[in-house]
C-alpha cells in the first residue's frame, strides 16, 4: 500500500470514529426515547451507520452495483420496520411505501444488472449501461441513507423541533460539509511541508522532450547550472528520472538546459519532499543525493568523458553524434556508446559544424562528429569483435580515457591516445599480400622491417629485394656479413660476361644469373636451412640479354634493368615454392621496397622490357598464394606502381599521401572517409585495413616506436642464431 493511499484510509477511519460518536451523542442526549431502540432510532442506527460505513469505507469513491444493491436492501428492511408504528390509513405510510418501492426499485434493478451485464469486453446494450449507470449513482449511501433519513425526520421527529434540527445538521455535517476530512486533509498538507521542495529546488518546467533519453529544461533561475549536476525530472503522467545537465542548447523564454536522463536508483525517490503543485507540468529539480548514492549510476560517474550525444543519420557502420565537450576530442580518438548490452567503440574520423532550429526558430550551433564502428574490445581474445547494430538516437558518447600507448608483442600500433592495440595475422598479411603506401619520411621503410621481423618471428623467410641498402644495415642481426658477401658475389659473376648465341633468347648472362639466383634461393628456403633473411639489391648486379640477332659471332648485348632482374628473382621464388609444394600458410614474402622502381606501372617504365618484366613479377605474385608466396609491397608512388599486384594486396598500411590518384585507389579500400583524412595524418600514423588486421573494419593507428618496438618484441622473439650451411 503506498503511503498516500494509507493516509487516506487513516483519515477515512478518523472521520468515521468521530462522525459516529457525534451522532452517539445526539441519540443519547437530544431524542427523547435515548439509546432505546424503537422507531426514533432507526435514523441512527440505519440511516447514519450505514451512510457512514458506506460512504466512508466501503464505497468511498464509486458504488458498484452489488453495494447499491446491499444499501438498497438495509435501507428498505430499515423503512418496513418503521411501518409497524404507522397507522395503515395514514398518509405517513403512503411516504413510507414511496421510500420502500424507491429502494425497492434500486435492489431490483441493481441484481438484473448484476445478472445481464458482460463479464468480459465492453458492454455495448444501451438499456444495460444506462440501469447500470442509474444504480451506481441512486444507490449510493450518500443517496439512499439521505432518502431514509429525511423520511424518519418527517415521520418520528417533526414534532420535535431539537430532534430535527439536531438530525438535520448531523446529516449536513458529514454529507455536505465534512469538516472532519477538510482538517485531517489539512493537516496532512501541513506535515508535508515540512519535506517540500523549496523555490530554489526547481530549476525549471520540462520544455520539449528528444526522445528517447533526452529533454530539455527552460531554466527558470539566472544561475547557470554546472555540467554533470544531478537533477530529478518529475512528471505526474510518466516515471521519475535521474538527470544529469549536460550543457546549454539556446534560449526561449529562459535557458534552455539539454538533461541527459536515465533510471532513478532505488530510495532516491524517497529523498524528494512534497512537490509544489505543477498543475501537471513536468518539472526538473535539484537532487539532493549522497556520492554513495550515485555511485552505480553509469551517467553520473562518467560525466567528465561524456563527449555528446548520438544524432541522427547514424548508420550500422557509422556513430553521428553531437558535440556537447569537446576536450580531448580529435582526429582517431576512440569514442564508446551502448548497443544492446555492448560497450561498442567508434574512431572519429570527421567533425563538422551545424545548426539546428531549437525552439521556436531558436537556432543553437554545435559541432557534428562522426565516427567509423571498430566493435567491442574482447579481453580474453585480445581484439575487437563486430557488433552488427547501430546505437538508440540521443544514447551517451564517452570519450575513451587516454593511456599511454606502449608496444606490444602483438600490436602493431595502438589507436592513438589509447591502451588498444592492432595485431596482425603475420601469415595472411603474406598469403593475401600486403601493402604500405605514403610520402616519403613518415615511416614506411621502418614499419615494413617491422613487418618483417614478425614475419620472421613467425618462420616465414623473406626476401627482401631492396634499392636502397636500408634492410640490409636496420636487420643486421639476422644476417651473416661473410655469407651474404660471398653469395652476392656469386650472383654477381654470374651476371658478368654473357656470350652472344644463335638463339637470341640464350645470349647473354641472364641465364646462368636466374640459375644461380634459383639454386641460392633453392638453399636459402630449404625448411633445413635456418636462415630468414635474404637481402638483394637488383641495381649491384650487372646481367645482360642479346639484343640483337648473330653478325660475325657478335650480336648487342643489353643490361638488365632492376624490374627485370626483380623478375628473374620473384620467378625463381616461385619455381622453388612450387618445389615444395602447396601450403595454406605463409612461406616466403618478396619485399618490393621502391616497388615503383622494382613493379612499375605499364605508363611508368623506364625501358620497354620492363613491362614484360612487371608481368612476370605479377604472375608469380598470383600463382604463388597456394605454394605460400606473397609479397610486402611498398611504396611512395601509388600511380607508378603496377595494379595487377596492387589490386592482390589484401592488406593496406596507409598513410599520409597527397596525390589524387593515391587517395581514389585507397578510397575503394578503406572508405572515402578514410582516405579523406590521409593527408593530415602525423609521421608514424596509418589506417590499416585488411585480412591480417585483427579489426574488420578500418582503424587509424600510431604505429610503434621502433626503439620501444625492438626492447618489447626481442625480449619475446629473440634473434634466432645464425647457422653456416653450405649453400644459400
Amino acid at each position: 500500500m503506498s503511503d498516500n493511499l494509507y493516509i487516506q484510509t487513516k483519515n477515512r477511519v478518523i472521520s468515521l470514529v468521530v462522525y459516529a460518536l457525534l451522532l452517539f451523542l445526539i441519540q443519547w442526549k437530544v431524542v427523547a426515547t435515548g439509546l432505546t431502540p424503537n422507531e426514533n432510532a432507526i435514523w441512527a442506527y440505519s440511516g447514519f451507520a450505514s451512510l457512514l460505513f458506506g460512504s466512508r469505507l466501503l464505497n468511498p469513491h464509486f458504488t458498484p452495483p452489488a453495494d447499491a444493491a446491499t444499501n438498497s436492501f438495509v435501507a428498505l428492511a430499515a423503512i418496513v420496520a418503521g411501518s409497524l408504528v404507522v397507522r395503515g390509513d395514514s398518509w405517513e405510510m403512503t411516504l413510507i411505501w414511496a421510500v420502500a418501492i424507491f429502494c425497492a426499485a434500486i435492489c431490483l434493478a441493481s441484481i438484473m444488472v448484476l445478472l445481464v451485464r458482460v463479464h468480459v469486453g465492453i458492454e455495448t446494450r444501451l438499456w444495460v449501461r444506462a440501469a447500470d449507470r442509474a444504480v451506481r449513482s441512486l444507490g449510493s449511501p450518500s443517496v439512499i441513507f439521505t432518502v431514509l433519513i429525511l423520511a424518519c425526520i418527517w415521520l418520528f421527529h417533526r414534532t420535535r423541533i431539537d430532534e430535527a434540527f439536531a438530525i438535520l445538521t448531523a446529516w449536513a455535517i458529514i454529507v455536505v460539509l465534512r469538516p472532519v476530512e477538510a482538517f485531517l486533509a489539512f493537516g496532512n498538507w501541513v506535515s508535508e511541508q515540512r519535506g517540500a521542495v523549496h523555490t530554489e529546488e526547481v530549476i525549471g518546467p520540462i520544455a520539449a522532450h528528444q526522445s528517447p533519453g533526452i529533454v530539455l529544461v527552460r531554466q527558470l533561475g539566472a544561475g547557470s547550472i554546472e555540467r554533470g549536476t544531478p537533477l530529478v525530472v518529475v512528471d505526474n503522467n510518466g516515471p521519475w528520472m535521474l538527470g544529469v545537465a549536460l550543457n546549454y542548447v539556446g534560449r526561449d523564454e529562459g535557458n534552455l538546459l539539454r538533461v541527459l536522463t536515465a533510471r532513478l536508483p532505488d530510495g532516491l525517490k524517497n529523498r524528494m519532499g512534497k512537490l509544489p503543485d505543477t498543475r501537471g507540468t513536468a518539472m526538473a529539480l535539484a537532487l539532493r543525493a549522497t556520492s554513495d548514492e550515485l555511485a552505480d549510476v553509469p551517467a553520473i560517474q562518467w560525466i567528465n568523458r561524456l563527449c555528446g550525444v548520438v544524432v541522427s543519420d547514424t548508420s550500422l557502420d557509422y556513430v553521428l553524434f553531437e558535440v556537447t565537450d569537446e576536450r580531448g576530442l580529435a582526429e582517431g580518438r576512440l569514442v564508446e556508446t551502448r548497443i544492446g548490452d555492448f560497450r561498442v567503440i567508434f574512431q572519429i574520423i570527421e567533425g563538422l559544424t551545424r545548426e539546428d532550429i531549437v525552439q521556436q526558430k531558436n537556432t543553437y550551433g554545435y559541432a557534428r562528429a562522426k565516427a567509423r564502428k571498430i566493435g567491442r574490445w574482447d579481453t580474453d581474445a585480445g581484439k575487437f569483435m563486430p557488433v552488427k547494430w547501430l546505437p538508440s538516437i540521443n544514447a551517451p558518447v564517452f570519450l575513451l580515457e587516454t593511456e599511454d600507448a606502449a608496444a606490444t608483442a602483438d600490436a602493431i600500433g595502438q589507436f592513438p591516445n589509447t591502451g588498444y592495440g592492432v595485431g596482425m595475422d603475420m601469415s595472411a598479411a603474406v598469403t593475401h599480400n600486403t601493402a604500405v603506401l605514403g610520402i616519403l619520411g613518415i615511416g614506411k621503410s621502418y614499419l615494413a622491417i617491422e613487418l618483417v621481423e614478425r614475419m620472421i618471428a613467425g618462420g616465414i623467410k623473406v626476401i627482401c629485394l631492396d634499392l636502397t641498402n636500408q634492410y640490409a644495415q636496420l636487420l643486421a642481426e639476422f644476417l651473416d656479413p661473410v655469407h651474404e658477401e660471398a653469395r652476392r658475389l656469386a650472383l654477381v659473376a654470374a651476371g658478368e660476361g654473357g656470350a652472344p648465341h644463335q638463339n637470341q633468347e640464350q645470349g647473354g648472362s641472364h641465364l646462368q644469373f636466374r640459375q644461380e639466383i634459383t639454386n641460392q634461393l633453392r638453399a636459402f628456403l630449404d625448411p633445413a636451412h635456418q636462415r630468414f633473411l635474404k637481402v638483394i639489391n637488383p641495381a649491384q648486379f650487372e646481367v645482360t640479354r642479346q639484343a640483337s640477332g648473330m653478325f660475325n659471332n657478335n650480336a648487342n648485348m643489353a643490361t638488365l634493368t632492376p624490374t627485370e632482374i626483380t623478375a628473374i628473382i620473384s620467378d625463381a621464388a616461385l619455381i622453388v615454392c612450387q618445389e615444395l609444394g602447396m601450403t595454406d600458410q605463409g612461406r616466403v614474402c618478396l619485399v618490393y621496397e621502391e616497388a615503383h622502381s622494382l613493379v612499375p606501372e605499364w605508363n611508368s617504365v623506364v625501358a620497354e622490357g620492363d613491362k614484360a618484366a612487371t608481368a612476370r613479377s605479377a604472375r608469380a605474385i598470383l600463382q604463388g598464394r597456394k605454394y605460400g608466396l606473397g609479397c610486402l609491397l611498398i611504396t611512395q608512388r601509388t600511380a607508378n606502381v603496377t595494379k595487377t599486384i596492387l589490386n592482390q594486396c589484401n592488406t593496406i598500411f596507409a598513410m599520409r599521401t597527397f596525390d589524387d590518384t593515391g587517395k581514389d585507389f585507397l578510397s575503394n579500400y578503406i572508405g572515402g572517409d578514410y582516405a579523406g583524412i590521409l593527408p593530415s595524418l602525423e609521421a608514424r600514423h596509418a589506417v590499416i585495413f585488411g585480412k591480417a588486421s585483427s579489426c574488420e573494419n578500418p582503424v587509424l593507428v600510431r604505429l610503434n616506436d621502433r626503439d620501444a618496438f625492438l626492447a618489447q618484441f626481442r625480449a619475446d622473439h629473440p634473434v634466432p642464431p645464425l647457422p653456416a650451411p653450405p649453400g644459400g
